[in-house]
């Protein structure tokens, strides 16, 4: 399943010219933003006016055109050169990021059409360039220590996980609902065609990032979470960073996975956060 996933993610990007490479540097002169992301990086933008950036909204049972109001922060899925009026020109496909699941599973995104995409010009008048404050945010937290195979050593385990969307709700998932969508090491983080239904969600009243450390403050404990009670009505999550960095490589049946992560402290529980890549099909050759 995980490979056919990944095969599935590689087409995509190959289709629409998504590549997520650096183009060329732009002369400050240029009405065009540079692309600026770094590999593995999502990048992020927050409109300068309100606009139609391509977006469509499901309402009683039709989809119809959303215009995205000023401020609005969207997620970079990519940038490519596109000939728009006869120039070309970088333009940009854009989603809602990772936003709650009762939102995301509302909305399409024209400009990630692969037979008539809608091409926005990546403009400077248009967009400004942002940084989450919150780094934590949309990173798909899985409990325990790292990457470990299963115990048919198949694949690796998936195990329970969470993660906090751009509109502040915690998203919880069991092991069982989890693997139905992203088998462990399939995905660091989470992004706006990731439209995966929750096992349970909160909505967050705040976020607090001092240092290494993201403090989550809601209102309801989340079923599968390590929540602590602050008081009647409060909760909290205190996820604390360690920034070294893990690797290994397994040999599940068939292939060879390279895995990279670092370790987190959620209220003292262990949680990682990484990715593992499918790098050799040793029964193919």
């Amino acid at each position: 399943m995980k490979k056919l996933l990944l095969g599935a993610t590689l087409v995509a990007a190959s289709v629409f010219g998504l590549t997520g490479t650096a183009q060329a540097a732009t002369k400050s002169s240029s009405p065009y933003l540079p692309d600026t992301s770094k590999p593995g990086e999502t990048q992020y933008v927050r409109l300068k006016k309100t606009m139609d950036v391509g977006f469509t909204q499901k309402t009683n049972g039709h989809y119809k055109k959303l215009l995205k109001k000023k401020g609005s922060l969207l997620e970079v899925m990519g940038i490519n050169r596109n000939e728009v009026n006869g120039e070309y020109v970088p333009t940009v496909a854009l989603t809602s990021g990772a936003v709650h699941y009762n939102r995301a599973k509302k909305l399409k995104y024209s400009t990630m059409d692969n037979m008539h995409a809608k091409l926005i010009p990546y403009t400077k008048a248009n967009f400004t360039p942002v940084k989450l404050k919150a780094p934590d945010r949309t990173l798909l937290f899985q409990s325990g220590t790292g990457f470990k195979l299963n115990p048919k050593k198949d694949g690796l385990v998936t195990t329970p996980a969470f993660y906090l969307t751009l509109d502040n709700y915690l998203q919880y998932y069991s092991a069982s609902d989890l693997v139905k969508v992203a088998p462990s090491g399939l995905y660091k983080d989470v992004r706006g065609m990731n439209v995966w239904k929750p096992t349970a969600s909160v909505k967050v009243s705040k976020v607090t990032v001092k240092g290494r450390t993201t403090t989550v403050d809601y209102k309801k404990p989340l079923k599968g979470m390590p929540n602590k009670k602050i008081s009647k009505g409060h909760y909290r999550l205190k996820i604390v960073h360690n920034t070294k960095k893990h690797h290994a490589t397994f040999f599940p049946d068939g292939y060879t996975e390279e895995a990279t992560w670092t370790t987190y402290k959620v209220n003292g529980k262990s949680y990682y956060v990484g990715e593992s890549i499918e790098v050799k099909d040793y029964l193919d050759e």
